[in-house]
């Protein structure tokens, strides 16, 4: 049972590492296609209503904080650094909280937020290239924080829902 235990725990492990290389290598390999383009701002093409276009962006979502790169280094670099750290402590802690989803969730959080630090260390600024018209540009990098973050907040809201059903004494 131990080593079955181990072995689950290995894969579990593997999956997260898996997911983070697949997320940060689709976005680098997906940035260097888009940084071909030599013109900033230039459509590229147009995939129903989604343009892809070449935008070099030197600011966080929404476009702020432009300019400010070595601002936005350290707080990448803290924000992977702190989120690792919560991960590893969360899962140790609550092991009920290090179920696959989870475990997808912060692989999907940890590559998004890799792929676009390697942008701002290599360029200062990162490539955006999917333009929906209606909402700023983002990246694969983006996408995957993103969905990442939401899946986490729908974890939490639903052990917080548990929590209070299990306390309010309904039965099941």
């Amino acid at each position: 049972m131990q080593k079955a235990g181990k072995s689950t725990h290995l894969w579990r492990n593997l999956l997260v590492l898996l997911i983070i290389l697949l997320i940060v290598a689709g976005d680098q390999l997906s940035k260097a296609w888009i940084r071909s383009f030599p013109l900033d701002g230039e459509t590229i093409c147009n995939i129903g209503f989604i343009a892809i276009v070449h935008w070099q962006n030197t600011g966080i979502a929404f476009g702020m904080l432009q300019g400010q790169i070595l601002f936005l280094k350290i707080i990448s670099i803290v924000g992977l650094v702190g989120f690792s750290a919560i991960g590893i402590f969360v899962t140790r802690r609550y092991p009920y909280l290090a179920n696959i989803p989870n475990r997808i969730a912060f692989a999907l959080t940890i590559g998004g937020t890799i792929g676009n630090l390697i942008d701002r260390w290599r360029f200062g600024r990162v490539t955006d290239f999917i333009d929906p018209g209606f909402f700023p540009a983002f990246n694969v990098a983006d996408s995957a924080l993103t969905i990442g973050v939401i899946m986490i907040l729908i974890s939490l809201l639903y052990q917080l829902a548990r929590e209070k059903h299990l306390n309010s004494g309904t039965p099941t």
